[in-house]
């Protein structure tokens, strides 16, 4: 959807990870868990390959990186405040350079919640159209588990290899993007309408 509308491109596809401040036990009096990465991978689904990749780094305002946060995302402190943007500027490049706003985007999770909080709390758009699909539920829906399947048992199930360590923005998204291509080539060669076969020539 575009401002509101699901008039989203067909050819391509935005899968999404987020990663966010973290604590071991309860958050610290007066800090709450928010966007400090991006993680995104774009898909042609024509091709179903994944044409390009990015972390975007997001400088976090209203909490601090804990050393559990550390050690689970690879994000460190310093990292954030050297080569983190401001949460406006990365939804901006989100906007501007991966036209978020015109695509449909997938997560494997409720991803779009923490996008909407953080932007709600920041006082901005958010980035992305309205067409967010979690693939994750879906996913759990079509096995007819009562519960969400991770990302690990996904990728496992469908025989697709993980890039990068779990809870690497970049890393889970093109992951991400992997297992939902998997699941669309096996789709295709199963259900895709195929050319009638050659008949030979029509009697006379």
């Amino acid at each position: 959807m575009v401002n509101g509308k699901y008039d989203v491109r067909r050819d391509r596809i935005l899968f999404v990870d987020v990663e966010m401040t973290c604590w071991e036990g309860t958050p610290p009096s007066g800090q709450q868990p928010e966007i400090i990465e991006f993680g995104i991978a774009e898909v042609d689904v024509g091709t179903l390959a994944v044409v390009r990749s990015a972390s975007l780094l997001v400088r976090p305002a209203r909490s601090e990186v804990s050393a559990y946060c550390e050690s689970l995302t690879g994000l460190t402190a310093r990292m954030l405040r050297s080569q983190g943007r401001p949460l406006a500027e990365v939804a901006s490049t989100l906007r501007k350079t991966w036209g978020a706003g015109s695509k449909a985007w997938m997560a494997w999770g409720s991803d779009r919640r923490a996008v909407d909080r953080d932007c709600g709390i920041a006082g901005i758009e958010s980035p992305f159209s309205a067409s967010f699909h979690d693939i994750g539920f879906q996913f759990g829906l079509l096995l007819g588990e009562g519960r969400g399947v991770g990302l690990s048992r996904a990728v496992e199930l469908l025989g697709v290899d993980r890039q990068g360590q779990a809870h690497s923005g970049e890393g889970d998204a093109v992951t991400t993007a992997h297992a939902w291509i998997a699941m669309a080539r096996e789709m295709r060669a199963r259900l895709a309408p195929r050319p009638p076969e050659d008949a030979g020539p029509r009697p006379l």
